[in-house]
């Protein structure tokens, strides 16, 4: 009633050591099984870890290293970067492949890593990428969720690996993963999902806050938003936070004079003045500069002056996903017609329903644009519109015995009726035969002991042992010897005298197997 769970030994295990290991596991007693919707190697799961000791203890498996382990064996001094680069690339993909089929839905992996020579300048780098190979065990899936979680561990063990550079196919080949700047329609999985998740908030708010006034039942609306996913990012400098005006940042100042008096100016008597008389002096040394004119002497300067001015700069990113219009559509079901009153028969040209009054439409739809927030200058749009529901189409439904639920119990009731009339009236009567036989057998057996002169069961149990006897003495005592006078003496005589005779001989020398033969025609009769 109950099967024995089993339990993969080693999943992944190369063909080349799976004969060897279902061999050993055979010849140790594990009952090893081949899972026929997988091809793994399986034991029994209280076995599993007796059963991983056996095969490593046989050498089993026996196929090379794989991942990181396998550039231990791998040492050369001939080696060349490229094959090294090669070589660390594939065991990263064996590493990966191995580290997603430890998920639960994930059968079987490959990892495949493009990852070119960095270059040492920052803007001549090519970003490596990546792509994965995925197929779940049968009659499961692969979430969403779990497809991230892949794109990302494979992004974070690669260096300078975005994980908008890394791609998942399923075994049947069909994109898995969708990048963030991909678009469908101009919507990505996740704005669309955003968009139906706030549309259906505002269905169910308009649905709570109109049931209590028409009815559960009698209130359609459906919602439609415009949303916009555009991101606008803004950087300012404030160089007047304070609103004191603006001040000067650089200042530059630049003077031109000369140096002495050049002959210039009005003429007139001072102008034409004459010189002073010369004088003479014991000095020898010579004026190199006496006698040139003055006019010729000038002097310059400049001057910069920076000045540092506070500045403020404000980086805004404006969030995404604001509501750029509201479109709501509403259908009230029209209110039921009231019962005629008693007595009196109901007329068939009568309405049915009876409409909402203008006012109390004017009151559903201002109900409705509070809970949507209705804004006029974004140009949302709110209807609300009374109509008369159609009575739901009642359901085709079929015979109870009909159905197939039913008529399998029959079939299966059926069958077992005739299984039981089939034990009864064949089986039984057999078995009845064959217990009789066998107890009629048992019969005359018995008979033919107690005619030998062995001890019946009645009186087995009457004897007793006594100390130093045994069973064995003790039939032995009991057991009649056999008798000298045979039943062809009888038959010989000739006069009944000698019958008598003969008889009482008999019984004077066996009387006890007289008695039980007496005793045996006294049960039959």
């Amino acid at each position: 009633m109950q099967t024995t769970p089993y339990r993969p030994v080693m999943p992944g295990l190369q063909e080349a050591d799976q004969q060897a290991a279902f061999e050993s596991l055979r010849t140790g007693d594990f009952k090893p099984k081949i899972d026929s919707a997988t091809g793994q190697l399986t034991v029994p799961s209280d076995r599993f870890h007796e059963a991983r000791i056996f095969l490593a203890s046989q050498g089993l498996p026996k196929a090379g290293a794989t991942g990181l382990d396998g550039l231990k064996d791998q040492s050369s001094m001939t080696t060349s970067q490229f094959m090294e680069q090669v070589k660390v690339n594939a065991a990263m993909e064996q590493e990966l492949a191995r580290s997603i089929m430890q998920i639960g839905s994930v059968q079987s992996a490959r990892v495949h890593l493009a990852t070119p020579k960095q270059s040492v300048f920052v803007r001549d780098r090519t970003p490596p990428k990546a792509s994965v190979v995925l197929a779940p065990y049968p009659g499961r899936a692969v979430s969403a969720s779990q497809v991230q979680a892949i794109v990302h561990l494979v992004s974070s063990s690669v260096p300078y690996l975005t994980p908008d550079h890394v791609t998942v196919v399923d075994n049947v080949g069909k994109l898995m993963t969708e990048s963030a700047t991909e678009q469908k329609l101009g919507l990505t999985s996740a704005q669309e999902q955003h968009k139906q998740q706030m549309e259906e908030v505002l269905r169910s708010r308009i649905v709570q806050i109109l049931s209590p006034m028409v009815g559960e039942a009698n209130v359609r609306s459906q919602v439609n938003l415009s949303l916009d996913f555009t991101q606008t990012e803004s950087t300012t400098e404030d160089f007047d936070n304070r609103e004191k005006g603006p001040r000067t940042r650089s200042e530059v100042l630049a003077e031109d004079r000369a140096a002495g008096r050049s002959a210039e100016g009005i003429p007139g008597s001072l102008a034409n003045t004459p010189p002073p008389d010369p004088t003479t002096t014991n000095s020898t040394q010579v004026d190199a500069t006496k006698g040139q004119a003055d006019a010729n002497t000038k002097l310059s300067s400049r001057s910069t002056r920076n000045y540092e001015l506070d500045r403020t700069v404000r980086h805004v990113r404006n969030a995404s996903g604001g509501v750029m219009k509201v479109s709501v559509a509403v259908i009230v079901n029209e209110r039921p017609a009231p019962l005629p009153a008693e007595g009196t028969a109901a007329d068939p040209n009568a309405p049915k329903s009876v409409a909402y009054t203008p006012q109390e439409l004017d009151q559903m739809l201002q109900v409705v644009r509070g809970v949507v927030g209705f804004d006029q200058t974004r140009g949302d749009n709110v209807t609300v519109v009374p109509a008369r529901f159609e009575a739901p189409a009642a359901l085709e439904t079929i015979p109870w015995y009909v159905e197939d639920t039913v008529q399998s119990g029959i079939s299966s009731a059926l069958v077992a009726i005739s299984f039981i009339v089939f034990m009864l009236i064949v089986v039984r009567p057999i078995m009845r035969n064959i217990t009789a036989s066998k107890a009629i057998a048992e019969e005359e057996k018995a008979k033919a002991a107690l005619a030998d002169g062995e001890l019946s069961a009645e009186d087995m149990k009457m004897i007793q042992i006594g100390e130093g006897e045994s069973l064995e003495e003790i039939k032995a005592k009991l057991k009649p010897k056999k008798s000298s006078i045979s039943i062809d003496m009888l038959d010989t005589a000739n006069t009944y005298d000698d019958k008598v005779a003969l008889i009482r001989m008999l019984v004077a020398e066996d009387s006890g197997r007289v008695a039980n033969v007496l005793k045996g025609m006294i049960k039959v009769s």
